[in-house]
């Protein structure tokens, strides 16, 4: 029933091709509360046995990644499985990770990983796609019919999962909606993870690329407020998409053409984007909630721009662009977009994983490790 719905919402949805028009139109008093059920839909997978014992109680080892949808699901499941820095995982916050997408073999990717992996999982849906997505998913999905077309975040987890919801997050629907075909919203998603005599919460986030860094900041404000009376440790992990530029306005590609091509200091910039004047301010957020990422961030790059992918570079201005600038440009973009935070940690360290990023690897982004005790 739940695959039948979202096949009719993605059907209905394709027929608007604006947001707008679609909130005009004489089904949309009809459409809007099924869109609703189908997005607040948290989904739960139990493993068929029990995870094996920790091999440290008094560690957590979290980590945090960005799979690309789960495209390359069998490298993702291989590296989850079989790395020596992430076999021992016992939490995995996940972003673009999908339910239904053709690009990634209409799997439910948070419920095969938590089988193969042994781990209880909760799933999300952010988005329902009407189209086969961006980039190289059309090639990914190879002449197939997207199922459910959802696309979301995950949490897997060692322990039994308690408690979970929603925090929904200020959005550019428009935008989604009119350029990409998703219908949706950017979230987050919390759960209580009930580990024995030490309980947690884990918070998989993803915050959005398409507008500025106030923006960002607007979301990570309405995140830590629906965190501010939790009682226990917090664990965030996330794509936050520090990019350190804004985007929406016609000169803003041109100002981040000129800052990736010729600015000095670009690395300090792109790696350290809580600093200097170029900084995200939702690390003021994070920082006014208590929150601390410092020791858990070793400022390597988690993804390496590939200027193809963006509609700035791919319409008027990539014409003009000289090959030597665009090649600068994508050998300087090397950002860090992903990150882990906690409150009420003793201490903790992090690292980035090499050698899992870039061009059919795994996914675009590195995972992230962090050690909390």
């Amino acid at each position: 029933m739940f695959l039948a719905e979202c096949v009719a919402l993605a059907t209905a949805l394709r027929e608007q091709r604006t947001l707008a028009g679609l909130q005009a139109c004489a089904e949309w008093e009809n459409l809007r509360p099924r869109l609703e059920q189908v997005l607040s839909t948290i989904r739960r997978h139990q493993p068929s046995l029990p995870p094996d014992e920790p091999p440290d109680p008094a560690r957590l080892m979290a980590l945090q990644w960005n799979i690309e949808h789960g495209n390359r699901f069998e490298q993702v499941l291989a590296a989850l499985r079989d790395h020596p820095q992430l076999q021992d995982a016992d939490l995995l916050l996940l972003q673009e990770v999908d339910m239904g997408m053709a690009r990634s073999g209409n799997r439910d990717v948070a419920e095969e990983l938590g089988r193969a992996l042994y781990r209880n999982a909760i799933w999300a849906p952010l988005f329902l796609e009407t189209t086969a997505g961006r980039h190289e998913d059309l090639a990914q999905a190879g002449g197939r019919e997207n199922l459910e077309a959802l696309f979301g975040l995950a949490i897997l987890s060692r322990w039994p999962i308690g408690e979970a919801r929603i925090v929904e997050l200020p959005s550019p629907g428009s935008i989604q909606y009119d350029t990409e075909g998703m219908f949706g919203r950017h979230i987050a998603l919390v759960a209580a993870i009930e580990r024995p005599e030490a309980p947690f919460v884990a918070v998989s986030v993803h915050l959005e690329v398409h507008r500025s860094r106030l923006d960002r900041a607007r979301q990570m404000r309405a995140l830590t407020a629906a965190l501010a009376r939790e009682r226990h440790p917090i664990v965030v992990g996330g794509d936050f998409n520090t990019s350190t530029f804004d985007r929406g306005r016609w000169w803003d590609p041109l100002a981040a053409g000129a800052a990736l091509a010729f600015q000095p200091s670009l690395e300090q910039r792109l790696l350290y984007p809580d600093r200097g004047v170029h900084r995200e301010p939702l690390f003021d957020a994070l920082r006014d909630a208590r929150f601390e990422w410092h020791p858990l961030n070793d400022r390597r790059p988690s993804l390496r721009l590939r200027l193809e992918r963006l509609p700035e570079t791919r319409g008027g201005l990539g014409r003009v662009m000289p090959n030597a600038w665009i090649q600068r440009m994508e050998t300087r973009a090397a950002m860090r977009l992903d990150w882990i935070a906690v409150r009420d940690w003793r201490r903790g360290r992090g690292a980035t994983v090499a050698g899992l990023d870039g061009p059919d690897r795994a996914s675009d982004h590195a995972p992230l490790l962090a050690e909390l005790r």
